[in-house]
C-alpha cells in the first residue's frame, strides 16, 4: 500500500514538475515506472528506429499497469499477431468511455490506426474514407490535445505526421519550422522525417545535409534510424540500388522495422524483384 501510494505521488509530481516547469501528461499511468517504459517505448521506435525494442518496453509498461489503456494501444499496434490486436482492440473499444477526456482523445486516435493497421496486415484494403477519417481525427484530437501539453514530443512527433499526410510535404516542413521558431528542438525522430521530407520536394542536398545531422547527433551508427533516413532519400532520388543496400542494413539492425518493411517492398518494386 505504501510502496502504490508512494509511486502515485512520485507519478503526479513527475508529471508536473519534469523537464524543468513544463506541463506534463500522465497518459493514464498509474506508476512511475509504467509510464517510463511508455516514454521509452516511443523512444526506441521514433528516435532510435528501434521497433523490437519498443515492443518491449511497452510491453512492460503494461506488464506493470495492467490497467494502463493507452499503453495497451501501443502494443496492439506494434503486435504482429492479428488475434492479439483484436483482443486489445476490443477489450480497449469497451473502455475507452470510462477514461478522462484526453486520454479518450487519444485512444479514440490509436484505436482507429490500429484498424487501419490491422486490416493492412490481414491484405484488406483500407477505403479512403476510413484513411481520411483516421487524419480527420487525429489532426482534430493531438491539435486540441497539443494546446494544453505543447511539449509532448512524441504526440507532436505524429502530429507532424498526420499534418503530412494530409496536407502534403510542404505542409509537414511548415509546421516542423514554425515548431523550430517557438524554441522547440526537434527530437531525433523529427530530424530524420524532415530529411524525409525534404527528399520528397526534391530538396536533396537539404535532405542529406539533415541526415548528416541527425547522425553527428545521434553518434551511433548502428541505430537503424540511420541507414533508413539515407535509404529513404535515395529511394526518393531514384536511387533504388543504393536505397536498397540501406534499407536491408535498416532491417538487419531491427528485422521489425515495419516501415523499412514497407520501403523495402517499394524498392523491390522499383527493381523488379519478386517478393517471396
Amino acid at each position: 500500500m505504501i510502496k502504490a501510494l508512494f509511486s502515485f505521488f512520485l507519478l503526479t509530481f513527475l508529471s508536473q514538475f519534469s523537464h524543468g516547469q513544463e506541463k506534463r501528461f500522465s497518459y493514464g499511468a498509474n506508476n512511475a515506472e509504467a509510464l517510463k517504459y511508455y516514454e521509452q517505448g516511443w523512444e526506441y521506435i521514433l528516435d532510435k528506429g528501434k521497433w523490437q525494442k519498443a515492443e518491449d518496453a511497452f510491453r512492460l509498461a503494461v506488464a506493470l499497469d495492467p490497467d494502463f489503456h493507452l499503453g495497451w494501444s501501443q502494443v496492439g499496434r506494434i503486435s504482429h499477431v492479428p488475434e492479439e490486436r483484436a483482443a486489445i482492440f476490443t477489450k480497449l473499444q469497451q473502455q475507452k468511455e470510462k477514461l478522462n477526456d484526453w486520454e479518450k482523445d487519444l485512444l479514440e486516435v490509436y484505436l482507429t490506426s490500429l484498424e487501419i493497421i490491422d486490416a493492412r496486415d490481414r491484405g484488406i484494403p483500407n477505403t479512403p474514407e476510413k484513411v481520411q477519417s483516421f487524419y480527420r481525427i487525429s489532426e482534430q484530437h493531438f491539435s486540441e490535445f497539443l494546446k494544453h501539453y505543447p511539449y509532448e514530443r512524441y504526440v507532436h512527433a505524429e502530429y507532424i505526421e498526420v499534418i503530412h499526410g494530409i496536407y502534403g510535404a510542404q505542409a509537414g516542413l511548415d509546421s516542423l519550422e514554425k515548431h523550430r521558431k517557438n524554441g522547440n528542438e526537434l527530437i531525433p525522430f523529427l530530424i530524420s522525417y524532415q530529411a524525409q521530407l525534404l527528399s520528397e520536394t526534391k530538396q536533396f542536398e537539404l535532405a542529406l545535409k539533415t541526415a548528416l545531422q541527425l547522425e553527428k547527433r545521434l553518434d551511433n551508427p548502428d541505430l537503424p534510424i540511420i541507414p533508413f533516413t539515407y535509404g529513404y532519400i535515395a529511394f526518393e532520388k531514384g536511387e533504388y540500388e543504393v536505397a536498397a543496400m540501406l534499407i536491408d542494413k535498416t532491417l538487419n539492425l531491427d528485422p521489425k522495422h515495419v516501415i523499412a518493411q514497407r520501403l523495402q517492398k517499394k524498392i523491390h518494386d522499383q527493381l523488379g524483384i519478386s517478393e517471396n
